[in-house]
This record gives structure tokens, C-alpha cells and sequence, in this order.
């Protein structure tokens, strides 16, 4: 089946969601790599929703996983699409077997590092030519990760404090013609 084949192609990402409460945390699956990830249901007990997962993974999403969303919401998920139109593809294949999932981004718990973006593209090939443009202005060491939502972004991190990293960020925007901007992960 297609879907087993693209979805193998998939990186495997830790599970859940972050909360916003400290009580909603201790309920909730950590994230540690933002990504897309496709929801086949949800459902009030574990036990509902591994049964949902099982029915899913004998039609051949495989990687489908259960998940704790909340303290009383569990999720069947497939996670570690790396873009929207991966996901729209599996999305496909899954209405064909009679699952109508949803996608949903899944932003990973957030670390505390301030990292300046350099750019933000659809595949790894794109994002070579934004890190080729700041390797030209000197912008040497940038590293590369999953964008929100899909997509990769060339960042740097390792600044003392926000406040260098956006006069850093506002130099290397005007050095190299890149919208550099400073965010928080």
C-alpha cells in the first residue's frame, strides 16, 4: 500500500503535545521536534483510543501511535511528517480506507535556547542555498531543524542574552539581504 511505504519514509518523533498549566503537563505526552503530525480520532480512555490506533495500523499506517493529549484526552496519531504535502498525500491515502484525519501542527515544548533564524524553507534542498548565502557573508555554523509545521530552518543559537541575539539578527539581515528574525524554542 502507498500509505505504508510513504509513511515508513517518516521520521519517528517522541510524542504529545505541550501544555499550558503545570497540572496539564504532568497529563500530556512531552514533544521534544516540532512537525506535522495526522490525528485519526480522539477519545475520553486510553482504551478507546488504543483500540481506534489498532484499526488504523491494520490498515496499514504504520508508526500510528496513542497518545496522551490532556488529562482525560487520548489521540491516535501518526507523527514525523516533514511536509504539508506529505501530510495532504497520507491524508489521501487514509480517506480511501474510510479514516478522515485531521492535520495539525506539533510544536515541540519549548527549551529556553534563542536562536536566530536565518531562513525558513519546504525541503533541506531549498534551505541549502539560505545557508550558502550566509556562509558567503561569513555567517559560518549554522545548524538546520524542522520548521513549525513543516518545512527546515537554518538557525544559530548560543546567545548571553535576547537582546544580542536581536542586534545580531538585525546585522545579519542587513550584511546578507536575509530576513534573519530571533525566536525563543
Amino acid at each position: 500500500m502507498i500509505a505504508t511505504a510513504v509513511v515508513l519514509a517518516f521520521l519517528t518523533l517522541a510524542g504529545g503535545v505541550s501544555g499550558a498549566t503545570k497540572s496539564a503537563k504532568q497529563c500530556e505526552t512531552p514533544v521534544y521536534q516540532n512537525g506535522l503530525e495526522l490525528v485519526f480520532g480522539r477519545a475520553k480512555t486510553r482504551a478507546a483510543a488504543d483500540k481506534l490506533t489498532a484499526a488504523v495500523l491494520r490498515s496499514g499506517f504504520q508508526k500510528t501511535q496513542t497518545v496522551q493529549e490532556s488529562c482525560s484526552v487520548w489521540k491516535t496519531v501518526l507523527r514525523g511528517i516533514d511536509s504539508y504535502d506529505s501530510a495532504v498525500g497520507v491524508q489521501a491515502e487514509a480517506r480511501k480506507v474510510k479514516y478522515a484525519p485531521t492535520i495539525e501542527c506539533l510544536l515541540a515544548q519549548e527549551i529556553g535556547q534563542t536562536q536566530a533564524i536565518f531562513g525558513t524553507r519546504a525541503t533541506l534542498g531549498e534551505l541549502g542555498d539560505v545557508v550558502q548565502r550566509a556562509n558567503s557573508f561569513g555567517y559560518v555554523g549554522l545548524k538546520t531543524k524542522h520548521a513549525p509545521c513543516g518545512g527546515y530552518q537554518a538557525y544559530i543559537a548560543g546567545f548571553s542574552s535576547p537582546s544580542d541575539a536581536v542586534d545580531y539578527a538585525r546585522v545579519a539581515s542587513q550584511r546578507t539581504g536575509l530576513h534573519v528574525i530571533v525566536v525563543k524554542a
